[in-house]
């Protein structure tokens, strides 16, 4: 019976360490697809606050002065209808990663109001991915 215990033990411990072993930490690519799949997301499903959790608190750009005012941005053109049948494609979407700072152009937006190309610039910072830019052609 002591031996079966032990040989239980020795099996469960190498299943808890082996499986320590196998679970890797998402790579830096991946983490920026999480975080663009959220802001994606957030848009074609008309959901404020899952778009607004890709992007930083350190937000910035020449449509919208910080985070909160993208929010209420975003909220309006939902309102507004703009953001019906909205798609967002990224098949043509070139990155270019250096450093803790990731561009991404063009990421296509497409609804009923009409379409758009939108260059995000995301940032890292203690460990996570962020959107802490953002230009759309044309505004």
């Amino acid at each position: 019976m002591k031996r079966v215990a032990l040989t239980l033990a020795v099996v469960l411990f190498a299943a808890v360490v082996a499986g320590c072993a196998t679970t890797k930490k998402p790579s830096d690519d991946e983490m920026i697809q999480t975080t663009i799949a959220a802001w994606s997301a957030g848009l074609t499903e008309k959901n404020v606050e899952k778009f607004l959790t890709s992007i930083s608190e350190d937000f910035a750009s020449d449509q919208a002065e910080d985070k909160a005012t993208l929010g209420d941005f975003i909220k309006d053109a939902i309102d507004a209808g703009y953001l019906e049948e909205g798609e967002v494609t990224l098949a043509d979407a070139q990155y270019k990663k250096e450093g803790d700072t990731c561009t991404v152009y063009p990421v296509d937006l497409a609804s009923a109001a009409g379409s758009v190309s939108v260059e995000l610039v995301l940032t890292k910072k203690d460990g996570n991915w962020l959107i802490t830019a953002m230009s759309v052609d044309g505004l």
